[in-house]
């Protein structure tokens, strides 16, 4: 098996690394989380494991849309 595209790929690779460090720069820069704002689920209650995962699930949302809401 011969490879002909080895360089290409490789730039490919580093190019997609160098922009995956921009990002996490500039979301480093542009976005905080306000932890004051987060709450914490606690199983001390006789829940069963549906809410559980439905409040994880529910509280994963709103922090992704923080995140991507000005």
């Amino acid at each position: 098996m011969v490879r002909h595209k080895r360089l290409m790929l490789r730039l490919y690779f580093i190019l997609v690394i160098a922009v995956a460090l921009f990002g996490g720069w500039y979301a480093n820069r542009s976005w905080q989380v306000e932890t004051s704002t987060l709450t914490s689920v606690s199983m001390e209650d006789e829940g069963d494991w549906v809410d559980f995962f439905a409040a994880l699930g529910e509280g994963a949302i709103q922090l992704f849309l923080g995140f991507t809401t000005d």
